[in-house]
C-alpha cells in the first residue's frame, strides 16, 4: 500500500497542494492590492478615488485622473507595486482645456 496516497509520483503535488498554492498567490495578489491602494490613498494621487480589483491572476485598476501627467504617475506607480502581475488600465483623462474655438449654438 502507498502511504502517500495523493502524491503525484511525477513530484507536481497533490491537488490540496495545487489548491493552497493558489490560495496564496490570491491572497498575496489581495495584499499586493491593498498596498497599492495604501500608497496612492498617501500620495498626490489619493482623490482620485481609483478601484483596482483582481480578475483571475490580472488586475484591472479603473478610474478617472485630471491630467495626462497623473495619468502617468498613476501607471508607474501601479507597475511598481504590482511589477510580475498582468495589469489592464482603464484610465480616462479628463483634462479639462480651454476649448480653441467657441461653441456654436443653434
Amino acid at each position: 500500500m502507498n502511504a502517500h496516497a495523493g502524491h503525484d509520483p511525477g513530484g507536481t503535488g497533490t491537488t490540496a497542494d495545487v489548491g493552497a498554492a493558489e490560495t496564496h498567490a490570491e491572497n498575496n495578489i489581495e495584499y499586493r492590492i491593498a498596498h497599492l491602494q495604501e500608497r496612492l490613498a498617501a500620495g498626490e494621487l489619493g482623490e482620485l478615488g481609483m478601484r483596482v480589483e483582481p480578475r483571475g491572476s490580472a488586475v484591472t485598476v479603473m478610474g478617472t485622473v485630471p491630467t495626462a501627467h497623473c495619468r502617468e504617475e498613476l501607471l508607474r506607480t501601479v507597475n511598481e507595486e504590482l511589477a510580475g502581475l498582468a495589469v489592464h488600465y482603464d484610465i480616462v483623462v479628463a483634462e479639462a482645456a480651454a476649448p480653441d474655438h467657441p461653441e456654436e449654438v443653434a
